[in-house]
């Protein structure tokens, strides 16, 4: 898939990444089901988790635009946490990550649209939406439009956003 403000990650990252500043975009892959849109993470946190956790991956990455991110091997990645800090913050976003994995597979499209947006519109710095032409991928247009009438979320030509409103 080619989408001018999206990147796949496979082929550059294949370790734990920690967002500096932007945006990943995961996708969901199991088995006899289409991807599905997963969860977004912004400045601070971890991706790359499922490799680590479960030796497959069950996950495809994608980078927003600009996104800056610090690939982490595995080997330093188990050197770090032997520090409390840096154990605590990791165990938290595990957590976190897993039970929004879950969560995300039981959900409805649009609705996992609009958490992600919210998420993005709350702890994003730099990037404030998300490309049309990669969420149409996964998203019936007429979930989002249903979105964007309930003014949940609205467009401009390049991107959806979050409506705070």
């Amino acid at each position: 898939m080619k989408c001018e403000l999206i990147n796949n990650l496979a082929k550059d990252v294949k370790e734990i990444g920690h967002i500096q500043d932007g945006i990943i975009v995961s996708i969901l892959k199991y088995d006899e089901y289409s991807p599905k849109l997963g969860q977004v993470f912004c400045d601070g946190e971890f991706f790359g988790l499922d490799s680590l956790s479960f030796g497959i991956t069950i996950i495809d990455y994608y980078k927003v635009g600009d996104t800056k991110f610090k690939k982490t091997s595995y080997d330093l990645f188990l050197h770090l946490l032997k520090d409390e800090s840096f154990y605590d913050k990791f165990f938290m976003n595990l957590k976190i990550t897993f039970l929004e994995i879950a969560s995300f597979m039981q959900k409805k499209d649009e609705e996992v649209l609009l958490l992600n947006l919210r998420k993005i519109h709350n702890r994003s710095s730099t990037i404030k939406g998300l490309p049309k032409d990669f969420v149409l991928n996964y998203i019936d247009i007429n979930a989002i439009n249903n979105l964007i009438e309930k003014k949940y979320i609205y467009e401009d030509d390049e991107l959806y956003y979050y409506n705070p409103e």
